[in-house]
């Protein structure tokens, strides 16, 4: 990163600049775009599983091919619009959400799950939220220069993250006042696949705010 990116450090130059940002924003359009098929699986769970988990593949799929390129693209690029770092930071935390989500819908089929439980649709609200403030914020990146809006997305993450937490374990504490042991094990890595996927959302933020001190 130049000293003259790093003083005006939203006042892109040239080159891949607007290829690398315009990455990142469609990376975060799929994880929004996936999160909410997630929630239509949910709540339409007999009609919509198989539909939606193949939609959801081909998401993951496209979500993958993106960092791909993207760090095909870093690789060949001498000037970055951030720290390299930092983008491939991004690009690989946000292909994890992807991940989790693509997960989630997997294990739902090969558990043969009848019925989700309840905090699952909770779990999957409170992730679309998240994946929207990301998409927002990865939008701004290419808009804006004022530190103060990024930082309001990574706080509403956070708070979100905290209430998926708090759901989190209530959740659980209730899968396991539950008699059958088998059933228990499929839920709890379905609930730990969704906790995870907002947690990695929260890293997201977490590498957001470092971007800002750094340039702010």
């Amino acid at each position: 990163m130049t000293r003259r990116l790093a003083t005006n450090w939203l006042t892109w130059a040239r080159g891949n600049d607007k290829l690398i940002l315009g990455a990142l924003e469609k990376q975060g359009s799929i994880l929004v775009e996936a999160t909410s098929l997630l929630i239509d699986l949910l709540s339409n769970f007999e009609k919509s599983l198989s539909e939606n988990k193949e939609k959801l593949k081909d998401l993951e799929v496209k979500g993958d091919s993106i960092t791909h390129e993207l760090f095909t693209t870093l690789s060949q690029t001498f000037v970055t619009p951030l720290d390299r770092e930092d983008l491939s930071g991004l690009t690989s935390t946000i292909d994890q959400v992807l991940d989790y989500v693509d997960g989630t819908a997997d294990r739902f089929v090969l558990f043969k799950i009848k019925k989700p439980m309840p905090y699952m649709l909770d779990l999957a609200k409170i992730l679309h939220l998240c994946s929207q403030e990301i998409h927002d914020v990865l939008i701004k990146f290419q808009t804006t220069k004022k530190n103060g809006k990024f930082i309001e997305h990574c706080n509403t993450i956070k708070k979100h993250e905290r209430e998926a937490d708090h759901l989190y374990r209530k959740a659980i504490a209730e899968l396991f006042e539950t008699n059958d042991a088998v059933q228990i094990l499929k839920n709890y890595e379905i609930y730990q696949n969704l906790e995870s996927s907002i947690d990695r959302c929260m890293d997201v933020a977490d590498i957001v705010e470092d971007i800002v001190l750094k340039y702010g």
